[in-house]
């Protein structure tokens, strides 16, 4: 039966109240405060600590579970209904073993881990961390569990040979900024929901990858629905030869992800938004249609059925009659036997057909629900006061989910014909040359030419779910063709149509110029066709602040076309594309870098084993094509994001080896790092810089990747290729400190004072006056860089020895700093540090002179000359007494 004629029903609706209250013997002080089901069992965590165990198609009591982990905030029983996981709200975390007698019984329990911010220091978060939502895989090998931090870590349980004894550990996995709601999973694919976005993971390749751009704030829920079935798939393809596997299965399972304003994105396991559902005026109707019904049947308020069609729907006003709009938030979203989503506030059950938009069921005969549990398609719902109901949804019309082969329902027999459409105008485009007899060496039975054909086959893929694959397809097709040596175009060998080239976020193209290619061939677009372009929520924004429906046309018509030359890169979780080794190289870099972005991990050891298995040359050339590939994806600063991934591989001794045009990469890389962020940019405009050369006088305090740059310098001054050596240090002037090293080393005794003098680097000066060493004629320089400085605040310029003049703001400042005492002034302006101000000082500059000057009368003589230029006490006394003293001795 069709979708949009079967009826729901909630049936069997019973209260369990008495069952499950029976351990307790009239002992209210133990409240129940979480539960979950299976198929064989209900497990109730107390505000005791303790667990209590029923069976669940009998309701009888089972067991109960003591525990030192306080009151249970979360419990959650594994797939093999063998092992329960238990969450408190003090971030303690246990299991419980081996249900089945005759097994011990044992809580084992382990701690979240405490928060630390990037650089491992604890962060206070006002409250204790406690879990929020569990996820067991398949195999009930693994737990993962999101907490309260925006954390999802990975519990893996190992058991030991021959003893009865759980190792758990503990491994964060993803670290978000706020809350996890809700964790779901699919095969390999991990959907986390927080309180600001949901997050799609490939557990096995560490692949992350945010589902759409607009943040929300708030407790939505995100699940994983299947379109069709297995059981109806396999029995319909008995009946018509399946074409080649161009579509994958995966196809047809989707995300489903909350938004404010009653809302869903729908998303494909690519992490791509398709479309959006808006049920805000379908719950109002709802609300009132339910209202309505109760005051036509007051006699009969004892039926248990409560049916809602979607005629009613239709008809139905969207205010109840109070005036008030009753809307369920979609907080959680628990899914029925991944078709249906049931979501529920404290006195409302709502469940929805995600994949036909509509809201099947509405109940408010229950209140005060706290917690939801669903089995199959049963429903336990636990309220205040230890009140336990269950009930039951039944579709009308689906009786038979197994169909005999030979039964193909009409949802089947439509999509399999949108894959057919989709695969005879893929061989249409790529295998005309091989005049329809094979593909991929196979034979092709339903490659037809004619025009009817591919009017129906552009009818069926333009109007299905595969309408965004249509733009993809021609793209793919005009991209790829190549001339062959007879002048010939090339076929593409394929043109991966479940792999979309630009992500299929919007559905512009299936609603806007499918409509036009469908007008071309004399084919009027459907009402229900053109209602879906109202239902397309204007959501997803590019970086640039731009929607990515396309631009509008006179007439109305999307054009669903993005800026000229930018092409978007698949971000897809799914498998690789067909390409080059490096291509494919380059994905996986990409994906990584993603990755690394929304889960603020460290993933140094993942590019690394992909670098380790290519030279330099080769990784230089991945890198390029790395750069322009986060360009063609509008990543900002994509050749600065490039060289830090690398920079944190690369070892400085390599530098030495590669060849020129690596190391001129490299370099120019260095400079990028240090020259791009903004911090960056505004600490370098505070310096002082020559007017003549441009050169900076000054030298920062610290730089980025010191090494790298540090080795590649010392290559260069090594083969006396100045030029490459000031290039990098007109760029980057906290090099002058290394070149001042070399200037000390190389005995240049013409660079050494003023560069001691500029940088203000007291290592510098007790290195020079040291090893030069300096004679009196030295110091005589630096007291007269020193005297031009405080008074004019001029300084020479360290490239081109020419005088330039300071700012005034500068002048003003160490004029205050020299008439202070000893230790004294106030050193924070802009561009100068607490190091540079102490070393300007004039008592330091004498300490260093009297402990390397062999006289120190020679010393009291020059400080004697300079005696008019000193500001009064900018000299202590102590350093009179100290030259007497050393004098005498």
């Amino acid at each position: 039966m069709d979708a949009t004629n079967k009826q729901y029903a909630l049936r069997d609706r019973a209260e369990l109240s008495a069952f499950v209250n029976q351990p307790f013997r009239n002992n209210s002080r133990i409240k129940f405060t979480c539960f979950d089901c299976s198929p064989k069992y209900f497990v109730f965590g107390a505000n005791s600590g303790s667990l209590y165990l029923y069976d669940r198609i009998t309701t009888s009591f089972l067991a109960i579970f003591p525990s030192q982990l306080g009151t249970i905030g979360k419990v959650s029983i594994s797939h093999n209904e063998k092992q329960i996981a238990i969450g408190n709200q003090t971030g303690s975390i246990g299991v419980l073993l081996e249900l089945e007698p005759p097994h011990v019984k044992e809580i084992l329990s382990t701690e979240l881990a405490p928060s630390t911010d990037g650089e491992g220091q604890p962060i206070d978060l006002g409250g204790p961390a406690f879990v929020t939502s569990f996820c067991w895989t398949e195999d009930d090998r693994e737990l993962y569990c999101g907490d309260s931090r925006g954390i999802v870590s990975l519990i893996q349980f190992s058991l030991f040979m021959g003893r009865n004894i759980l190792n758990i550990s503990l491994h964060p996995v993803l670290l978000l900024e706020n809350r996890i709601v809700q964790i779901d999973r699919y095969k390999d694919l991990l959907l986390v929901s927080t309180l600001s976005k949901c997050v799609l993971c490939n557990t096995a390749r560490e692949e992350f990858k945010q589902i759409g751009n607009r943040p929300r704030d708030g407790q939505y829920g995100a699940s994983f629905v299947i379109a069709h079935p297995n059981t109806n798939a396999s029995a319909a393809t008995t009946t018509t030869p399946s074409p080649p596997l161009m579509i994958v299965d995966e196809e047809d399972v989707r995300i489903f992800c909350s938004r404010p304003g009653s809302r869903l994105w729908e998303a494909d396991l690519e992490g791509n938004v398709i479309r959006t559902h808006q049920f805000k005026q379908a719950a109002a109707a709802a609300a009132a249609v339910a209202a309505s019904r109760r005051r036509r049947s007051h006699q009969q308020q004892q039926q248990q059925l409560q049916c809602l069609q979607e005629s009613e729907l239709a008809t139905a006003p969207t205010e109840a009659p109070d005036g008030t709009l009753m809307v369920v938030p979609f907080q959680v979203l628990y899914s029925i036997r991944r078709q249906l989503l049931l979501v529920h506030d404290r006195c409302q059950l709502l469940i929805i057909d995600p994949l036909h938009s509509k809201i099947v069921l509405r109940t408010d005969e229950f209140t005060d629900i706290t917690h939801v549990a669903v089995v199959d398609e049963w429903i336990y719902l636990l309220t205040g006061e230890n009140r336990v109901f269950q009930v039951r949804v039944e579709i009308q019309g689906d009786e038979d989910p197994f169909p005999t082969p030979g039964m193909v329902d009409e949802p089947c027999l439509e999509s399999r014909k949108q894959k057919q459409g989709v695969y005879i105008l893929d061989s249409m485009l790529n295998n005309n040359n091989n005049n329809g007899k094979q593909l991929n060496g196979k034979e092709s039975p339903l490659l037809l030419s004619t025009e009817a054909t591919i009017k129906e086959a552009l009818v069926s893929v333009v109007r299905g779910k595969y309408g965004r694959n249509i733009k993809q397809m021609f793209m793919g097709y005009e991209q790829q063709q190549q001339r062959t040596p007879n002048g010939a175009p090339e076929r593409p060998k394929t043109l991966n149509l479940t792999k979309i080239y630009e992500p299929s976020r919007s559905n512009a193209f299936a609603n806007g110029n499918g409509h036009a290619l469908l007008a071309e061939f004399g084919i009027e677009a459907e009402v229900e066709d053109l209602e879906c372009d109202d239902m397309m929520e204007e959501l997803v924004q590019t970086r640039t602040g731009q929607a990515l429906l396309g631009t509008a046309m006179p007439n109305g018509v999307g054009t669903g076309k993005q800026q000229p030359g930018k092409k978007k890169f698949s971000t897809s979780l799914l498998d690789g594309y067909e390409t080059s080794e490096d291509d494919a190289t380059v994905r996986n870099l990409y994906l990584i870098f993603r990755s690394s972005i929304i889960s603020n991990l460290n993933f140094a050891d993942r590019y690394a084993k992909i670098f380790d298995e290519y030279d330099t040359e080769t990784i230089v050339r991945l890198l390029r094509k790395l750069e322009t590939l986060m360009e063609e994806n509008e990543e900002p600063n994509a050749r600065l994001k490039c060289m830090r991934i690398y920079f944190h591989y690369l070892k400085p001794e390599l530098l030495w080896e590669i060849d020129a045009d690596s190391r001129q990469f490299i370099k120019d890389g260095f400079i990028v790092c240090n020259t791009t962020d903004g911090a960056d940019r505004a600490c370098l405009e505070r310096l002082a810089h020559c007017a003549a050369c441009g050169y900076y006088l000054e030298a920062t305090a610290s730089c980025h990747y010191r090494e790298i740059g540090t080795s590649l310098l010392q290559y260069y001054w090594s083969r006396k290729e100045y030029d490459e050596c000031f290039a990098m240090v007109k760029r980057v002037p906290y090099l002058w400190r290394t070149i001042t090293r070399y200037y000390i080393q190389d005995r240049r005794e013409d660079k050494v004072v003023q560069c001691v003098w500029n940088l203000a680097d007291p290592e510098l000066l007790e290195r020079a006056a040291g090893e030069l060493p300096f004679e009196l004629d030295h110091w005589r320089q630096l007291f007269e860089l020193a005297i031009a400085y405080h008074q004019r605040h001029e300084m020479i310029c360290l490239s081109c020895d020419k005088p330039t003049g300071g700012r005034p703001e500068d002048n003003q400042r160490d004029n205050r700093s020299a008439a202070k005492a000893h230790g004294g002034g106030d050193h924070r302006a802009a561009g100068s540090t607490e190091a540079e101000s102490q070393f300007r000082q004039w008592n330091y500059l004498l300490g260093v002179a009297l402990a390397h000057i062999r006289s120190p009368t020679e010393l009291l003589c020059l400080v004697r000359r300079y005696a008019d230029n000193i500001p009064r006490g900018a000299i202590a006394p102590s350093f009179y007494i100290r030259c007497l003293l050393l004098e005498a001795k």
